[in-house]
């Protein structure tokens, strides 16, 4: 019995499936890739945003918007000593925004009975002093201001990591209790380790 004939345009219409996975749907995906139309990874500012927010859900937008924006900036400041090989993952994000969350819970007019105020805590004597390193001139007024704040704390972090030779643990515990009483009795150990547990909060929520 004879077969029949198939002509090759009915071979071609049959194939075009096969070209277009093992071909075409290859490169259109690398173009949409190289437009940003394929979804990725968010970028980190996204991911302290939405950080922030889920921790004080009553922040102002606006204010939102500019802790966001202070926090990214500020803790690429950081010393490559608070964390080691893995900087790029960020671990100086999560370790600042645990320092925030520990010393004011996001609460930009926080105010201790020590008078520490703002994000991070400064004391005025504090505030004065590491101003004039960077040849600035600090108010207490200043200490509520979010940009002010955050800087002059990193600014004291760096100084503290430094001083404990990149000790991140001891640095921590001497921004809370003072370098001195670190030195006499230890610290409070709870302390760091609510930073470093707000740390991995922001770590996993990147996941």
């Amino acid at each position: 019995m004879l077969q029949p004939k198939v002509r090759k345009r009915y071979i071609f219409i049959a194939a075009l499936p096969m070209v277009y996975q093992s071909l075409v749907a290859p490169i259109t995906g690398s173009l949409f890739e190289g437009n940003g139309t394929s979804p990725g990874p968010k970028p980190e500012i996204s991911y302290i945003r939405e950080f922030i927010a889920s921790q004080r859900p009553s922040i102002k937008e606006e204010e939102l918007e500019l802790l966001t924006q202070t926090v990214q900036k500020e803790s690429l400041r950081i010393e490559d000593s608070a964390c080691g090989l893995y900087c790029e993952k960020g671990e100086k994000v999560g370790l600042l925004l645990g320092l925030i969350w520990t010393e004011s819970e996001f609460y930009k007019k926080a105010r201790s009975k020590k008078n520490a105020r703002g994000y991070m805590q400064i004391m005025p004597g504090t505030g004065a002093w590491i101003g004039s390193w960077e040849g600035k001139t600090v108010k207490e007024k200043d200490l509520f201001e979010t940009e002010t704040n955050i800087h002059l704390g990193v600014s004291y972090l760096n100084h503290l990591l430094e001083t404990e030779k990149g000790d991140v643990r001891r640095a921590l515990l001497s921004y809370n209790a003072g370098p001195g009483a670190v030195k006499k009795w230890g610290g409070v150990p709870s302390y760091a380790e609510n930073i470093f547990s707000t740390q991995a909060d922001y770590l996993g929520s990147r996941n």
